[in-house]
């Protein structure tokens, strides 16, 4: 009995053997075949994809060469790569892992997979360049045994079934050590940490980016609407000048309703769509564009047309937009911007020339000797054939007052600004007129030719904005403020287009091509003052009715006047020729300010030019720090307690006017010096009723 139940247990034992050996034979052989079976279909679907990637350049070929719709042709060819694309990275990492026998064969694989997303990227971002950018590479580099990695992984294929006719996905282990060029795409993004994915060859993302943060980039990028322009802030002047959002806001909408030039229809429509983050009334900007090109007869505007449709887009076609404004710039006689036009159509960073440095000064020796100082006998005549270029803002149109009623190449002078809004009557002075508007429709009365300098190109560099010379060299630096007008537009992150230009230094390209004579423009900026010198070497008289930074060229000997008076003389204009005497060794007091926050800088400007004068003269000279506006008695009172016959102060307002009237009219002998005064209505009367006690910013003293 013990020996049967022995022979029982052993045939068992051996019967269960052989079942197990089989079942695992079995599944040995099974997977061996599945190993087969998976690569067979992962190399069928690769093969496919290999033939519909050469299918692609063959049909675009044929296309290029007998024509036809290639961006429509090729949509349906990327669609179908996409999808191959996708299916061969699902078989791999479904079955990749699973295999037992062919390791190496799905390494080889996953290698050929590698290179054919880099092959299909480099054809995407060809069609992009070529058909107006329709689709979105997103490039996802993750770790495998990874959470996070899992986890945007999943987040991005559920976005790419929502934007599948857009949106892209191309895989790649960031660990790959297989392919060389793996690392050389992680090299140019600087991948450093997984997941992290590359959006549109631009926008990186590090860690796990979710589902509404993407979808409204995607979303931005499709609309494609202000792409580059929609990463500023344009409510940057709003807040810093306190205008009310609100009102303004409403006052722009009102304008859009009522004004009739469709260039102007279309820069309301671009500022409200930004201030209010409204896709549809930043597209409709366009549409208003479109009409307003039809109707142009200028060139120049017909360029900057073209370039705003591009910039703001909205599905329309920049390359072909772009190469019409560049086909005009050449003939305009201006290359560099032809250019940069052209490489931006391409899909081409412009490489740009830049040259930021501050402006040079020699030392300033201090004159001995001189028994007085004469300022204000430098003089410019504005005869009736000379050619004066202007800035835009605060001539033809003033966004911020709501006046853009008029392209900015209007001919159609503004004269009173955004002092309307809150100023009375009696303050206004609107007969005598505001800024540069103001003095150029004085100047315009003997008939000058008179240029509006608009759309002006800036560019980027080192986080500064800088306007480019005649030759493309971006030298000027303009302050962001200005960058930040709601009418700039942007070609991209570092390049933009000033439409509403405001200042010296954006109008020297546009002076020098065509040929001015003299220049109005804005001086209360270092980069100002740097385009006002540059544009003097080069025989152009500047005139800085806004003068704040214009002491730093004192004792330069150049045509560059600040705030000076214009007077009638037979059929020309005389600038400037208004000149005081103030005896060496005299006591004179500078107005200068303690308070920004309660005083406008610009009653800065008296003591800035008395201190560099006071690096070559032998002058005795008191500063008076306001606290407050309206404070210019305690300069009066000052000079009056230290018996000062002399005086350096701004007329802004009434109150500057009737202090200093009185005090000129105490005493014959009394002299001021006036800055940053001529723009503006109060200044004006003061210098042309006391054409003997008066002077302006002179940087070209007389030593006698």
């Amino acid at each position: 009995m013990s020996s049967h139940k022995k022979n029982v247990k052993v045939h068992i034992f051996f019967t269960s053997l052989i079942i197990t050996i089989l079942i695992f034979g079995t599944a040995m052989m099974l997977n061996y075949s599945l190993d087969f079976f998976r690569l067979g279909s992962i190399l069928k679907v690769m093969h496919e994809h290999e033939i519909s990637g050469e299918a692609f350049l063959t049909e675009e070929s044929f296309i290029d060469k007998f024509g036809g719709n290639k961006c429509e042709t090729m949509d349906k060819r990327v669609q179908l790569l996409k999808e191959k694309i996708k299916e061969v990275g699902t078989e791999l990492s479904t079955y990749g892992g699973a295999s037992m026998f062919r390791k190496s064969d799905y390494v080889y694989l996953e290698r050929k997979y590698f290179l054919l997303e880099l092959k299909f990227l480099s054809l995407i971002e060809k069609l992009n360049k070529e058909c107006n950018h329709p689709y979105i590479p997103v490039i996802f580099f993750y770790e495998t045994m990874d959470d996070m990695s899992e986890r945007q992984g999943f987040i991005l294929s559920e976005l790419a079934k929502e934007f599948k006719e857009e949106v892209i996905v191309l895989s790649m282990n960031n660990n790959y050590e297989h392919e060389r060029l793996v690392d050389i795409l992680k090299l140019k993004y600087n991948i450093t940490k997984s997941p992290t994915i590359i959006i549109n060859n631009e926008i990186k993302m590090e860690g796990v980016v979710y589902e509404k943060e993407l979808d409204q980039i995607f979303k931005m990028i499709i609309w494609d609407s202000d792409y580059y322009g929609s990463a500023y802030d344009f409510n940057f002047v709003i807040k810093a000048t306190g205008a009310n959002r609100t009102g303004f806001l409403e006052n722009l909408g009102l304008l859009l309703n009522t004004t009739k030039p469709n260039f102007a229809k279309g820069d309301i429509s671009l500022m409200m769509g930004r201030l209010l983050d409204n896709r549809h009334l930043i597209c409709k900007s366009v549409e208003f564009y479109e009409l307003a090109l039809e109707e142009s007869e200028n060139e120049e505007e017909k360029a900057i047309l073209y370039e705003t449709i591009a910039a703001v887009g909205c599905k329309r076609n920049k390359k072909e937009l772009l190469a019409k404004a560049a086909e005009i710039w050449r003939k305009l006689g201006n290359e560099f911007r032809a250019d940069i036009d052209i490489m931006v159509s391409k899909g081409i960073s412009p490489k740009l020339n830049f040259e930021t440095s501050s402006i040079e000064f020699t030392e300033k020796e201090k004159i001995t000797g001189a028994s007085s100082i004469i300022i204000g006998k430098s003089s410019a005549v504005i005869a009736k054939n000379d050619i004066l270029v202007s800035q835009t803002d605060r001539v033809s149109r003033d966004w911020l007052s709501y006046q853009l009623n008029n392209s900015p190449f209007s001919k159609n002078l503004l004269t009173v600004f955004s002092e309307r809004l809150t100023y009375s009557e009696e303050e206004l002075q609107p007969e005598i007129g505001w800024h540069e508007g103001g003095r150029i429709k004085q100047i315009k009365e003997i008939g000058v030719s008179h240029k509006i300098a608009s759309g002006t190109v800036i560019a980027k560099h080192d986080g500064k904005w800088y306007a480019p010379d005649e030759k493309g060299v971006f030298r000027f630096e303009v302050p962001i403020d200005k960058v930040l007008y709601p009418t700039t537009r942007f070609l991209k992150n570092d390049i933009a287009i000033v439409l509403d230009t405001h200042g010296i230094n954006m109008l020297v390209e546009q002076a020098l091509r065509n040929k001015a004579d003299f220049v109005v423009g804005c001086c209360d900026h270092p980069g100002k003052i740097k385009a006002a010198k540059y544009l003097a070497e080069k025989g152009v008289k500047v005139l800085c009715f806004t003068d704040k930074y214009l002491p730093l060229l004192i004792g330069t000997d150049y045509s560059v006047f600040g705030s000076p008076p214009i007077k009638h003389w037979n059929n020309t204009l005389i600038v400037g020729n208004q000149p005081i005497s103030i005896q060496a060794g005299a006591t004179a007091v500078a107005e200068d300010v303690a308070n920004y926050s309660a005083v406008q800088s610009y009653y800065d400007t008296p003591a800035r030019y008395f201190r560099e004068l006071d690096k070559m003269a032998d002058l005795d000279v008191v500063y008076v720090k306001l606290e407050n506006m309206n404070s210019t008695h305690r300069v009066i009172e000052k000079a009056e307690e230290l018996e000062a016959d002399v005086i350096a102060v701004r007329i802004f307002n009434s109150d500057d006017y009737k202090k200093v009237k009185g005090w000129l009219e105490d005493d014959m002998g009394h002299k001021a010096v006036l800055f940053h005064s001529a723009p503006y209505p109060y200044g004006y009367k003061l210098i042309n009723e006391f054409p003997h006690q008066t002077s302006f910013d002179d940087i070209n003293p007389v030593f006698k």
